[in-house]
């Protein structure tokens, strides 16, 4: 039976309770080839875990647990000479108090404070129970620099080494970032700033063989230009072909969780077609430009399978912890670069399924990012993946829906443009019940004469208008709409209305929706061609999209919605009716 921990990062806690674990224990011979790792991958992708992972594994107190938490492991069959020979001290950077500088300072003293004091704590029968009460007794008035430096001389007076983690290492800064702060991470991270010193004693450290081993993770490398000259002792392998599949989930392993799940799940869906939805909704992702393995965001692989294992799909097929971490990293690209900047990269994703990126490892804050540093952090987020050298693409369905969360958003908050839900439900509800697309016609109408009646369409593409129609969806969750759906023959459907798994019991009808959009400046027999166009291809493409998809119980509709702004909005009924 699939035990699933949703959002344990205790690795202890997982295998003592024999919860589902995805064994990536074969890097860590790998990543010993290299003693200062730094480490960057999206939000929820087990990096805390990760840490926990490797904490348990090089911890010299963990020897007698080696056996019982790594039994099954590749690990376990193949230990290194490093094995449980590491005073291992972690610091975590999230949740900061970044009021003023002297909250943070605070903050950033107490986790410090509370991290070293674990240390001593932890290795008492190594350091003896004097230092660490004298620590208690001298730590409240030491600065983090001080405290780093006090245990490097006792470590060195035991003749032990530390391994050294940090974990969100750059979470106070994008918040900084995100509220339009970046002068303040400069002045905690210049040559008199807090944050700076303490890295520089941990630099000091390493250079005389006490913290021998270092692993750095966070979202993003927007510290690294600022830490560069302090602490230019790492080794960036973020983008390294050799740890691409090290964090998220791979194919193979994906099919192994399903492998877990009772038959009784595959009853209206093959294990195979669910398969092919995860792929769909959460695979795509590569962190070096000429891999060819793809991965998985494992929280959000972790989330379905939560539900999944129980009571079949999860009506939100994006993790809504995820969205709303999405959601403050738009906060710190719109921080740092204006809403302005984010809106013309949505619009350029929204025309191209590829765009050209060249990566920026490092960020400089005395100035506004530009539109490639802009991208680079989208890939950063994991809002944009590699395709190949200096290519870049969205990787899967749900950031889809997410950039199309963000252009609803931005005709909110720019246009002023409210959308109501009930007008939605009303057509929805129509189509998945009745299969009536009538009330989708009156939606548009609405939509484009009413909500957008003063948008500038003159330099937008059909396919950016469609996206811009598509946004209003996003507030319903009945259907997965599928945009430019691949069915062979170098065919797309325009809008693929595909029922959401979850609502089966009511959604009773899927739709192909053909659009059209008729400039004012389009020509009679322009526009004439483009109506038959629309008839044409939700006709072809519906006999296509029958014959060769499976439905799932729903029956297959199409219909072409052709939008003009002199004969207002037509649409015809075509396939299934």
């Amino acid at each position: 039976m699939l035990q699933i921990a949703y959002g344990e990062a205790n690795f202890e806690n997982l295998r003592k309770r024999n919860n589902f674990f995805i064994d990536k224990t074969r890097f860590i011979p790998l990543m010993e080839k290299v003693q200062k790792f730094f480490f960057i991958r999206p939000r929820r992708f087990g990096k805390s875990l990760w840490i926990s992972v490797l904490m348990a594994y090089y911890d010299i107190n963990g020897k007698e647990k080696f056996d019982e938490l790594f039994d099954g492991l590749y690990i376990k069959e193949n230990p290194t000479d490093y094995k449980n020979s590491y005073l291992v001290l972690k610091f975590d950077f999230s949740g900061l108090n970044t009021v003023s500088l002297e909250s943070l300072r605070n903050d950033f003293n107490g986790r410090i404070r509370s991290s070293v004091e674990q240390l001593f704590r932890s290795y008492g029968s190594i350091f003896g129970n004097e230092f660490y009460i004298q620590f208690l007794e001298k730590s409240e008035n030491m600065s983090a620099s001080t405290m780093i430096d006090f245990l490097k001389k006792e470590s060195t007076n035991t003749g032990n080494r530390v391994y050294t983690f940090i974990d969100e290492y750059d979470h106070f800064a994008n918040k900084l970032a995100s509220e339009g702060r970046e002068a303040f991470v400069r002045d905690i991270i210049s040559q008199t700033g807090f944050v700076r010193d303490f890295y520089e004693q941990l630099k000091i450290g390493s250079g005389e063989g006490v913290f021998e081993r270092f692993y750095i993770t966070g979202v993003s490398p927007i510290m690294l230009d600022e830490l560069a000259s302090g602490f230019n002792i790492m080794s960036n392998m973020t983008t390294d072909y050799d740890y691409n599949e090290m964090l998220g989930f791979t194919q193979e392993e994906v099919k192994g969780i399903l492998d877990q799940v009772s038959d009784d799940k595959f009853i209206i869906k093959t294990k195979e077609e669910v398969f092919e939805d995860l792929v769909q909704y959460y695979n795509g992702y590569k962190f070096n430009p000429i891999t060819e393995v793809t991965v998985f965001n494992s929280d959000m692989v972790v989330y379905f399978f939560q539900h999944f294992s129980r009571h079949g799909y999860p009506d939100e097929i994006l993790d809504l912890n995820v969205k709303t971490d999405y959601s403050k990293l738009r906060g710190l690209i719109v921080g740092t670069s204006g809403k302005k900047k984010l809106q013309e990269i949505i619009e350029e994703l929204n025309e191209k399924s590829v765009i050209e990126v060249d990566l920026v490892q490092r960020f400089n804050f005395e100035k506004r990012f530009d539109d490639n540093e802009i991208k680079s952090l989208l890939y950063f987020f994991g809002l944009l993946t590699y395709k190949g050298i200096e290519e870049m693409v969205i990787p899967n369905h749900v950031i889809k829906v997410l950039f199309w969360e963000y252009l609803r958003n931005f005709l909110e908050e720019e246009k002023e443009i409210e959308f109501h839900i009930e007008p939605l439900k009303k057509a929805l509800k129509a189509m998945a019940k009745e299969g009536n697309p009538e009330y989708l016609k009156d939606l548009a109408e609405e939509f484009f004469f009413t909500k957008l009646s003063s948008y500038d369409y003159s330099n937008l593409s059909e396919k950016h208008i469609k996206i811009l129609f598509l946004s209003y969806f996003t507030l319903s969750k009945l259907y997965n709409i599928v945009s430019e759906r691949e069915i062979g023959e170098r065919k797309r459907i325009d809008l693929l209305f595909e029922a959401n798994p979850a609502y089966y019991n009511y959604v009773l009808y899927n739709f192909i929706v053909e659009f059209k959009y008729i400039r004012k400046t389009d020509s009679e027999d322009k526009t004439k061609k483009k109506r038959e166009e629309a008839i044409e291809q939700a006709k072809e493409n519906y006999e296509i999209y029958k014959q060769n998809f499976k439905q799932f119980g729903r029956e297959l509709r199409s219909v072409a919605l052709v939008v003009s702004h002199t004969q207002g909005v037509e649409l015809m009924k075509l396939g299934g009716f």
